[in-house]
């Protein structure tokens, strides 16, 4: 298994996996982004970093994460991480994350968060195990425009 940046060419790929997995949805009105938003992820390298788990020419995971500042440290915004569950407890999640800390560490950012949700005990075991601390608490409303 390879971990390499996003290329336009996987967004087809990236996007049937992220409707696959659950734990990525932000509400049941918008479970998952649109193919045009990956797109726009992909495009914009300074500000993000995406990365895809790659089997055999196959997307089997992918991190993404926004890079909300370069100052005093830098921080970012961990917004996706997916692995098929076929690959599940094969350590593509780990790896993922591995080559996103050296990236970032590439570009001076040092502080990650990351969003849970209550719902979700699986991911919650997850974080805590790759060393994330919970600290705050967000009550999250949303409007469609």
């Amino acid at each position: 298994m390879k971990i390499r940046e996003a290329q336009k060419k996987d967004i087809h790929d990236i996007y049937l996996l992220g409707k696959k997995v659950h734990e990525l949805d932000f509400s049941k009105k918008f479970p998952f982004h649109e193919k045009s938003e990956l797109k726009e992820f992909i495009k914009f390298r300074k500000e993000n970093i995406f990365l895809v788990a790659d089997e055999k020419r196959e997307i089997v995971g992918f991190i993404f994460a926004k890079i909300l500042s370069h100052h005093a440290g830098g921080w970012c915004m961990l917004d996706n991480i997916a692995v098929g569950r076929e690959h599940r407890k094969k350590g593509v999640g780990t790896k993922l994350l591995i080559e996103l800390y050296k990236q970032l560490k590439k570009r001076n950012v040092r502080y990650i968060q990351v969003l849970e949700e209550e719902h979700h005990k699986k991911t919650k075991k997850f974080w805590r195990s790759k060393g994330f601390k919970e600290t705050k608490h967000f009550i999250w409303a949303e409007k469609t425009l």
